[in-house]
């Protein structure tokens, strides 16, 4: 089963050439976000052990759906 992943760089090497070696390790990529340094793709579980080790990769993280409630509630989850 594919994963939503955000992947954080390290910043040692440009962000798109990071892009394809991460295309390149199983990571299907969505957006790559280059005024925060991050790459959101998916990817299934073999391929995201593959991905961390990528060179200029700093995290890998799963990526989670977040719920703040509507405006007034006490309720945010």
């Amino acid at each position: 089963m594919a994963r939503v992943l955000v992947v954080t760089a390290s910043g040692e090497r440009p962000l798109h050439d990071l892009a394809k070696d991460l295309a390149k390790a199983g990571l299907t990529v969505r957006e790559v976000l280059d005024e925060v340094g991050s790459i959101i793709g998916t990817a299934e579980e073999e391929a995201e052990r593959k991905i961390r080790k990528v060179r200029g990769v700093a995290d890998v993280s799963r990526d989670a759906a977040i719920d703040i409630g509507p405006p007034g509630s006490s309720e945010t989850w």
